[in-house]
């Protein structure tokens, strides 16, 4: 595994792993035992460019002291460096079941970011459930950050909790992973289309973003609500709009 920046967040990670173990542990009480606890998270809602990714995690209720120092500085993800993401990613990885969902720059167009967001998370909770063979999908609870749950799911077996990616070990997971992996993806898609700083911006509105764009235009990439952004920088007469 690789080491960590030693330039770690100020944080009492032991007491701050010990808080979101037990947030999901009283859900798990309050709902009961027998299901498995996934934290659904996703990345990208905000980005101008490609499609949103999911993330889905199963943590075992169970974890030995290796499990926990591998969790040592789980958190929600917007809150920790690359480093320690990466490092958290691969031993989730290790231990826990997991699932990555993606969506394209077209279903974002199509569905608008809030449905592709969602169906993002579906799919990573299939793959979870796909690639645990022994895992049903009615025999887990979801818990999902944010406001919204998934349409084509069971209400009853769904929780969305606002911030969830900051008290729930099983939703901070599920946004490292998320994260991760949309990261990955765009360091790939940056290398295709250099001058837009997409390989540090991932794609957000940054200035480094948006001086590409006046100088270079958009790409195929760039999502159609992207509009709003010409309108802020008064774009019109210079570029073409995405069809």
């Amino acid at each position: 595994m690789p080491t960590a920046s030693p330039k770690k967040p100020g944080l009492t990670r032991k007491s701050k792993l010990s808080a979101l173990l037990r947030h999901d542990m009283a859900i798990l009480a309050e709902k009961g035992e027998h299901y498995r606890l996934v934290g659904l998270d996703e990345v990208g809602r905000g980005s101008l460019i490609a499609g949103v990714v999911g993330g889905a995690v199963w943590i075992p209720p169970t974890l030995t002291r290796e499990h926990k120092q591998l969790l040592k500085w789980l958190d929600d993800s917007k809150k920790l460096p690359h480093p320690i993401r990466a490092e958290l990613a691969e031993g989730i990885r290790t231990f826990c079941l997991v699932g990555v969902g993606i969506t394209t720059k077209e279903e974002v167009d199509d569905l608008n970011v809030h449905y592709a967001s969602l169906l993002a998370l579906y799919r990573a909770f299939d793959q979870l459930c796909t690639q645990a063979e022994a895992v049903q999908p009615e025999e887990c609870f979801l818990l999902l950050d944010g406001r919204a749950t998934i349409p084509d799911i069971c209400k009853t077996r769904q929780l969305a909790i606002v911030k969830g990616d900051g008290c729930s070990a099983a939703i901070a997971a599920a946004s490292i992973i998320a994260k991760e992996a949309r990261d990955s993806m765009i360091r790939k898609l940056a290398e295709q289309y250099p001058g837009y700083d997409w390989h540090n911006n991932m794609g957000y509105a940054t200035p480094a973003h948006l001086e590409g764009i006046r100088k270079l235009g958009i790409t195929p990439l760039h999502r159609k609500n992207f509009r709003q952004v010409h309108q802020q920088l008064s774009l019109f007469d210079d570029l073409p709009l995405p069809e």
